[in-house]
């Protein structure tokens, strides 16, 4: 029988609205921080540098499979700009980029705080996620504010270990710290590429959440597809484990 279930994180466990209200808060404590520095820029350069940071992203997860921390986004925006900062700025930056999420927090999905327990009492329950500016500490402390945490036996998060999703080397990580063998466990995520595909080809089942994120789903191979968090004790229950 199906014995764990690991769940991505953004737009799976939890929804996030305020992106773009971020991304705002982002430029302005960039131009505050290269302002003492004595450094002014315009406000087309602000985002024309913070987007060069999630193209370097993009670049490295899609064809490195990592997510580069922080720290790296940050030297990219700083290259897009051509300018350095001393690492009394600099630091200080990283870090509260890192925890602009908890400013501006995303909310967990609709149904998730009232499912999970249900979960737990019949599931080894952990969470791969791939992380981006905010690291594995900082998300970690947002499911402990809506005390979700506690449901899982392990947390992964790609900045933590150098390797993300689709490698399957991630999977069977979190499948060896939980006890369990691939065909015991589904992956329960919203994209394709990373999610669906990856746990699959570690030999996982996959349940495609298509809740807020559904673009991929005319492709999707999900063994499972399902739109709101209510439905996955029936749609993890309908799961045949292969080779128990």
């Amino acid at each position: 029988m199906l014995r764990a279930v690991t769940f991505d994180f953004w737009s799976t466990l939890f929804v996030d609205t305020r992106g773009k209200e971020r991304e705002e808060l982002r430029a302005a404590v960039l131009r505050d921080t290269l302002s003492t520095a004595g450094l002014p820029v315009t406000p087309q350069a602000l985002t024309e540098s913070l987007s060069a940071s999630w193209g370097h992203f993009d670049t490295v997860w899609l064809n490195e499979h990592r997510t580069p921390p922080c720290s790296e986004l940050v030297d990219a925006i700083l290259a897009s700009l051509g300018v350095r900062l001393p690492r009394e700025l600099s630091d200080p930056l990283v870090d509260r980029f890192e925890r602009l999420v908890l400013e501006i927090p995303p909310e967990p999905m609709p149904g998730a705080v009232y499912t999970m327990p249900q979960l737990a009492e019949r599931y080894r329950l952990a969470i791969i996620c791939d992380t981006g500016f905010s690291p594995g500490s900082v998300l970690r402390q947002l499911l402990d504010k809506h005390d979700l945490l506690g449901y899982f036996e392990y947390t992964y998060f790609s900045n933590e270990h150098g390797i993300s999703k689709p490698d399957t080397r991630v999977f069977i990580h979190v499948l060896e710290e939980l006890g369990v063998r691939p065909p015991e466990a589904a992956h329960v995520g919203d994209i394709q590429r990373t999610d669906i595909a990856g746990a699959q080809a570690a030999g996982m089942s996959a349940v495609h959440f298509v809740g807020v994120n559904n673009k991929d789903l005319p492709h999707s191979t999900g063994d499972v597809v399902v739109s709101h968090f209510e439905e996955l004790p029936r749609a993890l229950g309908s799961l045949i484990c292969a080779g128990c």
